[in-house]
């Protein structure tokens, strides 16, 4: 038997045999699914990584873009400053020279003559206080007058100098006298000495008006100033349906001030914020994913959300003083979910001590209303220049967010360390 008829046999033996259990239905059903299946590229899988990746990345450079155009900005003026102060050095180096040429020169006539040269930064603010001495002095003398000739015209007016005595006369005369009489030398005394360095060359600080704060501050602003730093947060968020909870944050915030008064805050914060929803406020199960009624009654959910802000507030700033403000803020807060966590519990064969878990993870990236913001704050200038401010907020959600469909509402205590960029 050749290997030709050997095949035939075979084939017309198992031709009509069918394996048991096989199911033709289920096999078109099979090469249906394969059919209806696509490739999807592999960006697609990796979208919301690349999506945060590539922000991160242009606002870093955007970040490093601005500081090197102000630093570039701060060198050419400190370059233009120092220019400017090597044109006055070489001015005082020629003065020098001729000072001491003329110190050299003798002349026919004897003459004697004291050279004192006394820094600039000294010399001045005795120059203001004599000034000033000068004034007062001028203003006391005027004051006098005006009373003295008050009071002749009185005098005049009344006719009682015909009926005075020589003695009375000449004591009126003197009381009315505006010659300064030298008075007693107080104990203590403010004297300026040109060879001692002044305690301080600003004058005892005043309480000044918040007006008068307005126009010394609108007096030196030039533009629009920015500041940037880093913020901290301690929020107490209750969430309906869910519990309240402690949550702590963080971030980068800048600060655009476009007058004395107003500016405008904008950043980014980040929050890890917990949520429990127990049995009595369960919603429905279809609103939560991978929830599996055959492992039991659903007890409680857990859910972890790292939540990405973008607050956008218009602050107002009452000046206290120079260095310090009371600030109220009002303004608007965008919400983006990264990821949550949703942990379920459930009672095993309805027994409180025995209980099963499972847990679902959600990348996808979703944005939601967010909140309203409120607040009411203190900043004030340290010595190093930065400003330290704290405050109050109040956040309410205008709608629901997260897979468990909460409306959030926190209060607590947020801060900033400013530094200035312009």
């Amino acid at each position: 038997m050749d290997d030709s008829q050997f095949d035939s046999n075979i084939r017309e033996k198992l031709g009509d045999y069918e394996a048991p259990g096989f199911d033709p239905a289920a096999l078109a059903s099979l090469h249906h699914q394969m059919a209806a299946i696509s490739i999807t590229p592999w960006y697609s899988t990796y979208r919301t990584e690349l999506i945060v990746g590539n922000t991160i990345l242009m606002s870093t450079l955007l970040i490093i873009w601005s500081q090197w155009l102000f630093s570039n900005k701060a060198t050419e003026a400190k370059e233009i400053e120092m220019m400017a102060l090597k044109s006055q050095s070489q001015q005082f180096g020629q003065l020098q020279q001729e000072l001491e040429y003329l110190k050299s020169v003798k002349p026919d006539t004897v003459h004697v003559i004291e050279y004192q040269q006394q820094s600039s930064i000294l010399y001045l603010p005795l120059l203001q206080k004599i000034d000033r001495l000068e004034r007062e002095l001028k203003s006391i003398l005027d004051e006098s007058t005006r009373k003295n000739e008050m009071l002749l015209t009185q005098f005049k007016e009344q006719n009682e100098l015909l009926s005075l005595t020589p003695n009375e006369s000449s004591i009126l005369y003197n009381s009315l006298s505006n010659r300064i009489t030298p008075r007693k030398k107080p104990e203590k005394t403010k004297r300026a000495i040109a060879n001692e360095l002044p305690i301080s060359l600003e004058s005892s600080e005043r309480n000044l008006s918040s007006k008068t704060i307005k126009e010394i501050q609108k007096h030196y602003q030039k533009g629009i100033g920015i500041k940037v730093g880093p913020s901290l947060l301690l929020s107490y968020g209750s969430f309906d349906p869910g519990d309240s909870r402690y949550n702590f944050g963080g971030g980068v915030l800048a600060d655009f001030i476009v007058s004395p008064s107003l500016s405008i805050e904008a950043g980014v914060l980040h929050t890890q914020r917990h949520n429990r929803i127990s049995s009595s406020d369960l919603l429905p199960l279809p609103t939560f994913p991978g929830a599996d009624e055959s492992l039991g009654k659903l007890n409680n959910v857990d859910i972890d959300s790292w939540v990405f802000e973008t607050p956008i507030n218009l602050k107002y700033r009452y000046p206290v003083s120079l260095k310090s403000n009371w600030i109220f803020g009002a303004g608007y807060s965008a919400m983006l979910y990264s990821k949550q966590i949703l942990e379920y519990d459930y009672l095993f064969d309805n027994n409180p001590s025995a209980s099963l878990n499972s847990s679902i993870l959600d990348k996808q990236l979703r944005i939601y209303p967010g909140t309203v913001n409120l607040s009411m704050g203190f900043s004030s200038e340290l010595k190093n220049k930065k400003i330290f401010e704290a405050s109050l907020y109040y956040r309410y959600g205008i709608g629901k967010v997260g897979i468990e469909q909460t409306t959030p509402e926190f209060i607590g205590i947020s801060s900033a360390y400013w530094f200035t960029l312009k």
